[in-house]
């Protein structure tokens, strides 16, 4: 009875890691320079960033790319869930499956991660690189983890009310320059007017942003605590992982 206990509750793992691999791993056999192609736009902002300030504002830089990577990874799997639903149709076959929702997307999730792990270990690699130890790693796999879940979710919820890739494409699109451009990510938060500043907060990319800058030992504001911004990010992710769970559209009428 233990042993059939026991296969039952690993079988969504099991079953999530089947999607990986073949939406993932398949996919880099044949066009490993995916991999590549999915780490220009972060890399790209780092960049220039690093160029124009002459290095000054470099740890804004490496944790506002990171964060931008992570929204991006993240909310991509809207992107391919529309297109496996819209023009494959595969998301007719897990319907019909003893496949969960959220099995499903945490299997393209897992698929994106894997496409966008190359380009996130350079940039955690940086984020220790400038400032930050190796005891403060765990805070940053932790920070990584919970906007990689919260923005996976995201991008399962918002994609599941999509008719048309285009229109996918569109939002993502859109949600992504909300979370990741014009939040203080890339820039110290006092910047931010401060009648707005309740509205910073309230976007979890700017926790997530405070929290590398922290480790990276730059200057946060004092009001702002380490143990908040993690509240804060796991309270969007289990918001986000509720919403994708009740309110995604996983069955066609």
């Amino acid at each position: 009875m233990n042993l059939m206990s026991g296969n039952n509750m690993m079988l969504p793992v099991r079953q999530a890691f089947l999607i990986a691999y073949m939406t993932g791993i398949l996919w880099l056999r044949r066009n490993p320079m995916s991999l590549v192609f999915t780490a220009i736009s972060p890399f790209s902002l780092l960049f220039v960033l690093f160029v124009v300030s002459n290095g000054q504002y470099v740890n804004f830089a490496v944790a506002g790319s990171l964060v931008m990577a992570l929204v991006g990874y993240g909310l991509a799997l809207g992107q391919d869930i529309s297109f496996y639903k819209t023009e494959y149709k595969v998301q007719d076959v897990f319907v019909s499956s003893p496949v969960s929702p959220l099995t499903y997307m945490m299997g393209l999730a897992l698929s994106e991660l894997l496409f966008g792990l190359p380009a996130l270990v350079v940039l955690a690699a940086l984020v220790i690189f400038y400032g930050g130890s190796v005891l403060s790693i765990p805070l940053l796999a932790a920070t990584i983890l919970l906007i990689w879940g919260s923005m996976s979710a995201m991008g399962f919820f918002l994609s599941s009310h999509m008719l048309h890739m285009r229109n996918a494409t569109q939002v993502i699109s859109f949600v992504n320059v909300i979370l990741a451009v014009l939040p203080p990510v890339f820039y110290r938060i006092d910047r931010v007017p401060e009648v707005l500043q309740p509205l910073a907060y309230a976007i979890p990319t700017t926790h997530a942003s405070l929290i590398l800058q922290s480790i990276m030992g730059e200057k946060v504001p004092q009001e702002w605590s380490l143990g908040f911004g993690f509240a804060v990010l796991l309270a969007y992710l289990v918001g986000f992982v509720m919403l994708a769970k009740t309110k995604a559209i996983w069955r066609e009428n």
